[in-house]
């Protein structure tokens, strides 16, 4: 019997997803050529979806900025990298940051905030991933950021080896960057264009960050409220904002909009599931954040156990802004596991399938560093990474003989019926 091994390559948020088999060279599994074009234009429409439900404005798309996140996938890809800086001796260079790389391709303003993705499976995946990492969900869900320029770039040789990036920007910003220097005499800010000399009216220039945050609403939620189909997990993250962790749940966020709002005071953060039981986790705040990136107004609570599939939460948030007491209440939905699946609770563990049909199957954790890595299995069975947790396994063949799924050590023994 041959044996297969699949390995799971999971590189922190920014964020990154592979996996290839080796099947003593036979078999080679690799992950379809993208849509380019497509993968663009959907990734786009998804994020404004998503910030359209939290309450935010929507991006506009900027070509400089689509050039120039183009680039920087191409040079991850290339050198088979992850992260926000580049090196000038390295191909397809083109900025050691992403304001260099900005500027590079056109764009005047350097007030830039980036996320990065690689080897994801298409443009969702790569999306609620980010979404996942705390700090990356703070900057798709920034208040000032208006344009956006998506890049994506895959290996046509080996295609296991994508890159998705998001450079985000400030429309009003980047035309008074493109406009004739301030003369007058009222106050003025610089060092913030391509052109460091060049001065905008410090009036202007506070109006041009604002405009957008007053489009926003007063309070944003992710998971917003009442949304369906949310990821179960958080894996990990650069910087790591829970580093003794794995794995361990999705986190539930509130920002206030400093528009509004200038002093904000939270009181409690709690999660609860559908039983109305509380949810055990840690609360990050500007001022016990381990990485010093939340801004004031940003809070998080991060359960320590992933939450449950197909399950509803309630998350429940005090406060006191401004002098005045609130309360945010709202509720969302896990996505669901397809049917038929099991829920694996402990290994080695025995379960039953049938040849020709696609399970689903969920390993629980049964500790903050339990995650699948390497996996062996027979030829005629095709496994496939959901997430460091959960695989779909399909036998396909008549074969009736029984076998055993093995990471480091066995975790299933399968058995096959008619």
């Amino acid at each position: 019997m041959r044996i297969v091994t699949l390995f799971i390559l999971l590189m922190v948020p920014l964020y990154a997803f592979w996996f290839s088999t080796d099947q003593t060279k036979e078999t080679e599994i690799k992950p379809p050529l993208l849509n380019i074009g497509f993968e663009e234009t959907m990734a786009l429409s998804y994020l404004n979806t998503l910030r359209e439900k939290a309450g935010m404005s929507v991006y506009y798309h900027n070509d400089a900025l689509k050039l120039a996140a183009k680039r920087h996938a191409k040079y991850l890809v290339a050198n088979r990298e992850l992260g926000h800086y580049e090196t000038e001796t390295k191909e397809y260079f083109s900025g050691r940051t992403p304001k260099k790389r900005a500027y590079t391709a056109g764009y005047q303003v350097g007030l830039i905030t980036e996320n990065v993705s690689v080897n994801a499976k298409n443009y969702e995946d790569s999306i609620d991933a980010l979404f996942a990492a705390i700090y990356h969900r703070f900057g798709f869900l920034d208040f000032q950021s208006d344009e956006i320029g998506i890049g994506i770039y895959q290996d046509p040789k080996n295609t296991s080896f994508n890159a998705y990036v998001y450079d985000m920007g400030i429309y009003e910003l980047n035309d008074l960057c493109s406009q004739e220097s301030y003369a007058g005499v009222d106050r003025y800010v610089y060092k913030v264009c391509k052109d460091p000399s060049l001065h905008i009216e410090e009036s202007l220039f506070q109006k041009a960050l604002m405009l957008r945050k007053s489009l926003s609403q007063k309070v944003i939620l992710y998971p917003y409220h009442q949304q369906t189909n949310v990821p179960t997990a958080f894996y990990k993250e650069a910087p790591d904002p829970l580093p003794d962790y794995d794995v361990s749940g999705f986190p539930v966020s509130i920002q206030f909009n400093d528009y509004f709002y200038t002093h904000v005071r939270l009181r409690s953060f709690e999660l609860y599931n559908q039983k109305g039981e509380s949810v055990k986790g840690k609360i990050l705040t500007a001022q016990n954040d381990p990485n010093q990136r939340f801004q004031k107004g940003q809070f998080a609570f991060f359960p320590y156990a992933r939450l449950n599939y197909g399950e509803k939460y309630t998350a429940v948030v005090t406060y006191r802004a401004d002098g005045k007491n609130g309360k945010k209440s709202w509720t969302f939905q896990t996505r669901p596991l397809q049917k038929p699946y099991f829920v694996i609770n402990r290994t080695p563990s025995t379960i039953k399938i049938k040849p020709y049909t696609r399970y689903q199957i969920y390993f629980v954790p049964e500790n903050p560093q339990d995650v699948l890595a390497d996996l062996h299995f027979p030829a005629d069975v095709h496994v496939k990474f959901l997430d460091q947790n959960t695989i779909s396994l399909e036998l396909l063949s008549n074969n009736r003989d029984p076998f055993t799924l093995k990471g480091d050590k066995p975790l299933l023994n399968i058995t096959v019926t008619k």
